[in-house]
């Protein structure tokens, strides 16, 4: 995808917030036809009958049944969205193929509810859609040479823009179809093109390629990366968490005019009213919130590079990633704002992009299994809290719990610890993982003192930061004789 502003004049401005409005409307309709369709197919009778047949084949029969009676499909939907652009002003904006493309993006939404992956779906408020896109770059909206062109509409290219190679292999690509983007930048409207090309994205010659397997450990505010010759502890997004105690600050004074506008919306103790809604906003407000906006899309552009940076720094040292596969909805319960702040999710995204791109995967494996936060090489579990962040084991292995994980992540197949080939592999990767450690303590990213998730150092003469911690003795030939026996029993089965 190959993304280009675009120069629009005052007078195509108002045009095109004109089509972006009938979108939304558009977009909101179908949403709520779609809604209404699917309580019509649970409440036929197929449905009722695929509830209770036991029978795979007959049950999908069944769905298919009621999914046909009732015009659950985005095929049906496109041609509610055809008739409706025909029998109303909408079709002065919407071309067919835009609205066939909102009919699919409706039904898909409304297609999570159904399959239980999302709970409800959002409706489209005052300048909540924020792109539209075309089927093909034959009709609609187009690219042709240098500028879009729609219903009359031509939006030039920025010719001033620097002659970025990224951009230039995306010209010179094939155009599939265009997707028109609206966004709110310094409290200006700026218009973008995003050019969907067929063929291999470019790729920056500073970025190269790796081969080695690669384990990762993610966690609310942590990662961390192991391979064959590198390793690695380091924090998430910790540039962006600092930069959050502006919009914190934001929020605050936003509070505050607020309750000091709308009164009667609170009472003495200054809780919210049930039933009544702060609706005033005074013009400080109103300046409070546009800066708190461009304040929340310049976190989400740095947000998105620093993952991007830390994705491609992964890919350099192998495309095969091994990882375990977390609940991100119980790290929001559990860990609340941080989460969003941090993205850790997003992150997981671009990397597997950029993996699959690369010819290489990101295997996710079930942590019921391998529970790998609690396995020693050894084949002992150590139960832990979250609150301890160092794996000690008698038979001598003692390493910070995160780095420990990921290592033992590269060596899970089918989701299974092979642990004779991790015991084979421990003696030249723990210097590995105790420099990665060393360095994540004494050298944050945020240029603090090291979090307590990154636990307490030890050095390998066995002194600790913190005189506080247990020691841990030394192993002995004793001791790794049965710790080779265990791992060869364990690989058997």
């Amino acid at each position: 995808m190959c993304e280009v502003p675009l120069r629009v004049t005052r007078r195509q401005e108002h045009i095109l917030e004109a089509r972006f409005e009938a979108g939304r409307q558009m977009y909101n309709a179908l949403l709520d036809e779609a809604r209404k369709r699917l309580s019509l197919v649970r409440q036929s009778i197929w449905y009722t009958k695929a509830k209770k047949s036991t029978n795979k084949d007959e049950r999908q029969a069944h769905f298919a049944a009621a999914r046909h009676a009732h015009g659950f499909s985005a095929y049906a939907l496109e041609a509610v969205a055809d008739e409706m652009r025909r029998t109303t002003w909408l079709g002065d904006h919407l071309d067919s193929h835009v609205a066939q493309k909102l009919a699919k993006r409706a039904f898909e939404a409304v297609q999570k509810v159904a399959l239980g992956k999302a709970k409800t779906v959002r409706f489209k408020g005052k300048r909540g859609l924020h792109s539209l896109e075309g089927k093909s770059n034959a009709a609609g909206i187009r690219w042709r040479e240098d500028r879009v062109l729609w219903n009359g509409l031509e939006l030039p290219m920025v010719t001033d823009v620097p002659h970025d190679p990224v951009i230039q292999h995306g010209l010179s690509s094939r155009v599939k179809y265009v997707r028109l983007v609206r966004r709110d930048v310094r409290g200006n409207t700026r218009y973008y093109a995003q050019l969907v090309c067929e063929g291999v994205p470019y790729q920056k010659p500073k970025h190269v390629i790796g081969n080695e397997t690669i384990g990762l450990d993610i966690g609310p505010s942590t990662i961390a990366i192991v391979g064959d010759t590198q390793a690695k502890l380091t924090l998430f997004a910790e540039e962006v968490a600092r930069d959050h105690k502006k919009i914190r600050r934001l929020q605050r004074k936003q509070d505050r005019q607020r309750r000091a506008n709308n009164p009667d919306c609170y009472d003495e103790k200054g809780r919210a009213m049930k039933g009544k809604r702060p609706t005033k906003k005074s013009h400080r407000q109103l300046e409070t919130e546009a800066v708190l906006k461009e304040q929340y899309r310049r976190e989400t552009a740095h947000r998105k590079t620093l993952h991007g940076q830390l994705a491609n720094q992964v890919i350099a040292i192998g495309t095969r990633i091994k990882t375990e596969k977390l609940s991100y909805k119980a790290f929001q319960k559990m860990f609340g704002r941080s989460i969003g702040v941090r993205a850790p999710k997003l992150f997981l995204s671009i990397l597997t992009r950029k993996a699959e791109s690369a010819g290489g995967s990101v295997e996710e494996f079930s942590t019921y299994r391998t529970a790998l936060s609690q396995v020693c090489l050894c084949g002992q579990k150590h139960k832990k809290r979250l609150s301890e962040r160092v794996h000690a084991c008698d038979c001598g292995v003692f390493m910070q719990r995160d780095l420990f994980s990921a290592y033992l992540a590269k060596h899970v197949e089918n989701e299974r610890l092979q642990a004779a080939s991790a015991y084979e592999h421990w003696q030249g990767a723990e210097p590995l993982l105790r420099t990665a450690w060393q360095q994540a303590y004494n050298q944050p990213a945020s240029g603090r003192l090291a979090p307590s998730s990154f636990g307490t150092y030890r050095s390998q003469s066995g002194s600790f930061e913190k005189e506080s911690l247990p020691e841990h003795e030394a192993r002995d030939v004793v001791v790794m004789a049965q710790v080779n026996a265990r791992a060869r029993e364990s690989a058997k089965v």
